[in-house]
């Protein structure tokens, strides 16, 4: 039996991470190279973000038990991961504009939006599933089901590259952690 669209479950693999600054431009998540706003690599994998808030105690008077209010909100961080490619140094000049604490050749600030945007199946898979539609950018033409906008995001740490290994077989992966003051959860209708 077919699952209707508001049953049908968001599957984990189908997503697309883009990053924009105050000129609305995507430096730092692009891929770098001479294509600047071109991915050279996409993401294999992208943690999303998590809230939590710390229930604060209060001894009120002389009642017997204490009453409990919600704390100051907490948000975690976010990892990123892609293969390493030719000529990709984003994450690294992304980190850099960061540790120095400025903008990177006149590029704007080092404080980004991420947004995470994540697709239905049905969306994606237009025509049958052996004919995937892959243009899922800011002018792509698939509808995202959900968008997690990670606001005054920054890099806090990046790895450049899988540990060198002779012997190993498997595709060299850099990381990026990402710290955000707050997120927003958007349902395109």
């Amino acid at each position: 039996m077919v699952r209707t669209v508001s049953q049908d479950y968001l599957h984990s693999m189908r997503f697309h991470v883009s990053c924009t600054d105050n000129d609305q431009a995507d430096r730092y998540l692009a891929g770098g190279g001479a294509d600047v706003g071109t991915p050279h690599a996409g993401f294999s994998a992208v943690s999303t973000p998590e809230a939590s808030l710390e229930a604060v105690e209060y001894k009120e008077g002389n009642f017997i038990y204490t009453r409990k209010f919600p704390g100051v909100p907490t948000v975690s961080d976010i990892t990123m991961s892609r293969g390493v490619a030719k000529l990709d140094t984003s994450f690294w000049a992304w980190m850099q504009s960061a540790i120095e604490g400025g903008p990177i050749a006149g590029t704007g600030t080092y404080r980004q939006d991420i947004h995470i945007s994540h697709y239905h199946r049905d969306e994606f898979l237009k025509g049958g599933p052996d004919q995937q539609i892959v243009d899922l950018g800011v002018g792509g033409n698939i509808k995202a089901a959900r968008i997690y906008h990670c606001l005054e995001a920054f890099p806090i740490r990046h790895k450049v590259a899988a540990d060198l290994d002779a012997t190993a077989s498997e595709v060299s992966v850099m990381e990026l952690d990402v710290a955000m003051e707050y997120f927003q959860i958007e349902e395109p209708v």
